[in-house]
């Protein structure tokens, strides 16, 4: 009888304690609970509170999701940039030609090979050399898996001469050879205008030809984060035009022998590739080019895009974000962070696992072997594997050849540099008179003749003076985050931080001060 009095004048006591509580809450609806009504009010006003309490859960549930999953938006900058800011894009030329014809006759020499004519062993080897740089054919190759260093050596004693005249920047003429220097890409020997120098590019555990992509030249005074110091004068490097328009660009000439043009190399496309690239970024005018064709005047014009990203997207994981920050991720060939660096790396490394070698055009080490011709089956293969990897499951291939990629572990996570620059280019060109115009310009180019020679022409420039770049900031800040949770629970329950205060005080202070001042922890008994 004792026991069963003391539980129910405890009940007794929570009910009331509940009711004071429902009396002097802030939130809403609650009052109606501990009013000696109805059941029937009571239950509806229960279901209601119940129907806005699953309401509210749900959108707050719904904003969580949307920040977990998407926590930084692009959007555009609300001032433009001026063109000054960045650096005019390194420029990559790169001759449709691969040899002097006088020296190393490719087209005779696979006609004789496909006659199956006998070959001298340097015509043999200089054929083997070459099929590295041009389009490859089935033929019977010599059993060399590798070439040794000199590989380098004839690709540069064959190169065609780089013929260019009449350099133009910001409107000032410079001296050819000074601004463009010659570098090894996936083409060949090619010629770069405004590129960073090796040593910033590369890390010292990279083995380079001779003097190749060397500048001479340090970018101390301009960063990828960052942009340009306040200090950076007219002459920084990497270069930067201060205004838009053809005559503020690069313009230069072209001269190419018809002795040197090949057919069989390349293809019947005679002319030069180029690729207008940051100038951290390793070309691959393989990949991305468009065309400088004989006997044509061709006008680039460049439209800047840029993404940069704000200081507050840090906090979240670079997979989160997409994109990573300069220190956050190391290369082992690379000492910039790009996403073209980072793949070029990557199928450095995959080419190396499965072929045992990599491509002439890779960063390698000391001791790196340089894949020869009877390789060239397993290179592409590694390239496209590569590219195809995350999608192994669903290529229409049999399952032992699904096994073989799956094989060579590797994990690219290329993701996006934060601050990124690319230039996307619109492009004109019409046929040039150039033989009448060196005619009449008698003091000029007196060796030229439309009989021996050809002549391009290219002009690259900005088109606008400034243009609105794109950033990456954060969805929804704390604060954000913050007012969009408090605002759901107050539209739907009016709960506050207040409410919240209340809740511990009924729970804890409340309890303290009525057992202290009563006796009781439910207080005076009303």
């Amino acid at each position: 009888m004792e026991v069963d009095h003391t539980r129910k004048y405890f009940f007794e006591s929570v009910r009331n304690y509940f009711r004071e509580y429902c009396e002097c809450t802030s939130i809403h609806g609650f009052k109606y609970f501990g009013e000696k009504r109805t059941i029937f009010e009571r239950i509806w006003w229960f279901v209601i509170f119940l129907m806005c309490l699953t309401a509210c859960s749900i959108s707050i549930y719904a904003v969580y999701k949307k920040w977990d999953l998407s926590p930084v938006i692009v959007t555009f900058a609300t001032r433009e940039t001026p063109i000054y800011s960045i650096p005019f894009p390194a420029v990559t030329v790169c001759p449709e030609s691969k040899s002097i014809q006088n020296i190393f006759n490719y087209t005779k020499i696979l006609q004789m090979k496909e006659d199956k004519i006998s070959l001298t062993n340097l015509e043999n080897k200089q054929f083997e050399y070459l099929s590295l740089i041009c389009n490859y054919r089935k033929l019977n190759y010599t059993n060399n898996y590798t070439y040794p260093e000199e590989f380098f050596n004839v690709v540069d004693q064959v190169k065609p001469d780089f013929k260019i005249q009449d350099c133009h920047y910001m409107g000032k003429p410079l001296t050819c050879k000074n601004i463009f220097t010659p570098i090894i890409t996936d083409e060949g020997v090619c010629y770069t205008f405004n590129m960073l120098d090796k040593s910033e590019i590369f890390r010292k555990n990279v083995v380079h030809f001779r003097d190749y992509h060397h500048v001479g030249r340090s970018s101390q005074d301009w960063t990828m984060e960052y942009g340009y110091t306040e200090d950076a004068g007219r002459d920084a490097y990497p270069r930067r035009a201060l205004l838009s328009g053809a005559t503020n660009g690069l313009v230069f000439n072209i001269l190419t022998s018809k002795a040197d043009l090949d057919y069989a190399c390349k293809n019947s496309l005679q002319g030069y590739r180029v690729l207008l690239h940051t100038p951290m970024r390793i070309p691959r005018p393989s990949q991305d080019y468009f065309r400088v064709p004989l006997d044509q005047s061709v006008m680039a014009a460049i439209q800047p895009e840029m993404i940069t990203t704000s200081e507050a997207v840090k906090i979240y994981s670079p997979e989160r974000r997409e994109c990573y920050f300069p220190a956050e991720r190391n290369l082992k060939y690379f000492r910039i962070y790009t996403s073209l660096n980072c793949l070029m790396e990557c199928l450095t490394n995959y080419t190396l696992s499965v072929c045992g070698c990599v491509n002439f055009f890779m960063p390698r080490e000391n001791g790196t072997r340089i894949c020869g011709a009877r390789k060239i089956s397993c290179m592409r293969y590694a390239e496209s594997a590569l590219q195809m990897k995350h999608l192994s499951k669903l290529l229409d291939k049999p399952e032992h050849v699904r096994k073989k990629i799956e094989k060579h572990k590797v994990d690219c996570n290329c993701l996006p540099i934060c601050a990124d620059l690319t230039y996307e280019v619109e492009m004109s060109q019409t046929n040039w008179e150039w033989v009448k115009q060196k005619t009449a310009d008698r003091h000029k180019h007196k060796n030229c003749s439309a009989e021996s020679s050809h002549m391009s022409s290219l002009t690259v420039f900005f088109k606008s003076n400034s243009f609105l770049r794109c950033q990456r900031n954060e969805l929804y800040g704390p604060t954000d985050f913050l007012a969009n949770f408090g605002g759901l629970l107050g539209l739907f329950m009016g709960f506050s931080i207040l409410s919240l205060m209340e809740v511990i005080y009924f729970l804890t202070v409340r309890i303290i001060c009525n057992q202290r001042l009563y006796g009781k922890w439910a207080g005076p008994e009303t």
